[in-house]
């Protein structure tokens, strides 16, 4: 080793400098830019976990819906054209009694239970309508929808339509 070499070679150990105040103050900065970014990437996950949630209950309250109306029989006061709904409907079902969690509060059916859902669904009967195609004659269109409200208070809507004929036969 050269005689230079080795003198760099001591200043660089013997050193006692350190960090000036303003590259830690430099280094804080990008440190806590960086965590408010995480902390905003978080809250925005949580909502959209929650939104999504929001949308898979809005799915699962209208395809049980759905499968209730698709086995009646073909009849069935529930299945007259016309709009119908859980609260006014002639099977005095009701937000005590319809099997969801209307106020979102963890307690399904609860005494009093009041909430933000609602489902209807509206009924044609497609005899003798027309359209392109028309629908075949002896059948009936059902469209369910159920409306909730978002914590902000925005109305949200998911819709599921069917065609249900006559002679189908409800297992």
């Amino acid at each position: 080793m050269s005689k230079k070499q080795s003198y760099r070679k001591l200043m660089i150990c013997n050193n006692n400098q350190g960090f000036t105040l303003i590259e830690i103050m430099i280094a804080m900065v990008i440190f806590v830019v960086g965590m408010l970014s995480v902390a905003a990437m978080q809250t925005s996950a949580t909502k959209g976990n929650n939104t999504a949630n929001r949308s898979t209950r809005a799915f699962t309250w209208c395809s049980d819906r759905m499968e209730v109306l698709m086995s009646l029989p073909y009849g069935h006061l529930s299945l007259n054209e016309g709009e119908h709904s859980i609260t006014g409907d002639a099977e005095t079902i009701t937000q005590t009694t319809d099997g969801i969690d209307n106020d979102y509060d963890g307690q399904i059916d609860e005494v009093g239970e009041n909430g933000v859902v609602t489902i209807t669904w509206n009924v044609v009967d497609n005899d003798g309508v027309t359209g392109s195609p028309p629908p075949p004659d002896n059948t009936k269109s059902i469209a369910v929808t159920v409306f909730w409200r978002t914590p902000h208070g925005k109305q949200k809507s998911l819709t599921l339509n069917t065609i249900r004929a006559q002679n189908a036969t409800a297992s």
